[in-house]
């Protein structure tokens, strides 16, 4: 006789929350490590970029631990964000990127 299927019981929502939390930190690591590959050929202009990934990278952390707690049931959340958050991130994404391309015909 074979058991019947294990129910996923809310590990869904726990790999969500850390999978965003990874991009996050992903974000602020490839933010640094760009900013310390341009230094020589942008100079303090590069902070600017570094400073939106970390603003951008601190939203997606805080979003995420609320997106969570909402769907873990420990806390009520607003009307849904309708993919600003991913949007968001991709434009950030795609202006890093921008960044080290301009870096590199500069340089």
């Amino acid at each position: 006789m074979t058991s019947p299927p294990r129910v996923d019981e809310g590990a869904a929502n726990e790999r969500t929350a850390l999978s965003w939390q990874r991009t996050a930190l992903s974000l602020l690591g490839g933010s640094a490590i760009i900013a310390r590959l341009t230094w020589q050929s942008m100079g303090f202009l590069i902070l600017l970029p570094l400073g939106v990934a970390a603003l951008l990278a601190l939203w997606v952390f805080i979003e995420s631990r609320g997106r969570y707690s909402h769907d873990a049931g420990t806390r009520s959340r607003g009307r849904s964000r309708g993919g600003i958050a991913p949007t968001a991130l991709a434009i950030s994404t795609t202006l890093l990127a921008a960044t080290e391309l301009a870096a590199l015909t500069v340089g």
